[in-house]
């Protein structure tokens, strides 16, 4: 009997625990330690540009106006702002007066951060083709307002993509499925990972969801792997306290890749590496990576 690889560890949002989110800096940092996978957000500001940012509002836990000046509240939407607009906001520290700042009290600050553009970022990203992927499209199925339409989203991302000689191994990744179709549509020869959230109020998967794409035919429970195979889907991307070892195993005998998120705890960490998945998010990629490497 072969032994399972150890999983790939990819940084959350760059690295969240250590540095600021979706950050350069955090990108930098992720592959000065020799983590070999990062994950990001994308979505689209006003000029169509494909940004890194994961929010669909400006986060008043990030963000610093010109004047060097926490925002208030939440805004505005980062659909309705140019990317030079985006630009003006240093998000290179954590509010700490917010609640969101008290959850990485280590997080140190990289002062004079900006939003990057994906094409940026992919454009850091090819120097180290053996740098795998992760680009989640950020896509609102019940908040059109909040930011494109599916298909835009899905064809802008492709657009910059596709500009480039990227050899990066690269998945797509949406909560929003209707992404993915688009995608599908577009580009078929990217790998599509889709992302699932169960039994919260956040959730996309239940019956007769707008984020599936009219894909919840039956929801057993291990027909929710099933279902993104029937897709053409090459990733599973589930919340890891959502995973069983049914649903692991029936997934990757369905040829299926399952990367779990955010995976943080160390006790949460071990046993995702004990059931034997491929890939684990996470916001402390050097400790995921430290007990990768001591049970390889």
């Amino acid at each position: 009997m072969s032994t399972p690889r150890p999983p790939l560890v990819y940084g959350h949002r760059g690295a969240r625990g250590v540095l600021p989110e979706n950050t350069m800096d955090s990108f930098r940092w992720l592959r000065a330690q020799g983590i070999r996978g990062v994950e990001i957000d994308v979505q689209l500001c006003a000029d169509g540009v494909p940004v890194v940012i994961h929010d669909p509002l400006m986060p008043a836990q990030l963000a610093r106006d010109a004047q060097g000046r926490w925002l208030q509240d939440a805004g505005p939407k980062i659909i309705d702002l140019t990317l030079a607009e985006l630009q003006r906001y240093d998000v290179g520290r954590l509010n700490p007066d917010h609640p969101y700042g008290a959850r990485y009290p280590d997080q140190r600050p990289a002062d004079g951060a900006l939003i990057p553009t994906l094409a940026g970022f992919l454009d850091w990203a090819q120097q180290d083709p053996s740098l795998t992927l992760n680009i989640e499209i950020k896509s609102f199925a019940d908040r059109a307002e909040l930011g494109a339409a599916p298909a835009h989203l899905a064809d802008a991302v492709a657009d910059v993509i596709a500009a480039r000689a990227l050899v990066n191994p690269l998945v797509i990744s949406s909560f929003d499925w209707r992404v993915l179709s688009a995608l599908h549509r577009i580009a078929p020869d990217i790998p599509r990972g889709y992302l699932t959230l169960e039994g919260t109020q956040e959730a996309n998967i239940f019956a007769a969801s707008p984020w599936m794409d009219g894909a919840a035919r039956r929801l057993g429970d291990t027909d929710l792997p099933r279902i993104i195979a029937d897709l053409g889907g090459k990733f599973w991307c589930p919340f890891h306290r959502d995973l069983t070892a049914a649903r692991l195993s029936t997934a990757q005998a369905l040829g299926l890749q399952v990367n779990v998120w955010t995976v943080n705890d160390p006790d949460d960490i071990a046993r995702m590496i004990a059931m034997g998945v491929d890939g684990i998010i996470t916001d402390y990629p050097q400790r995921a990576a430290a007990m990768v490497s001591g049970v390889a």
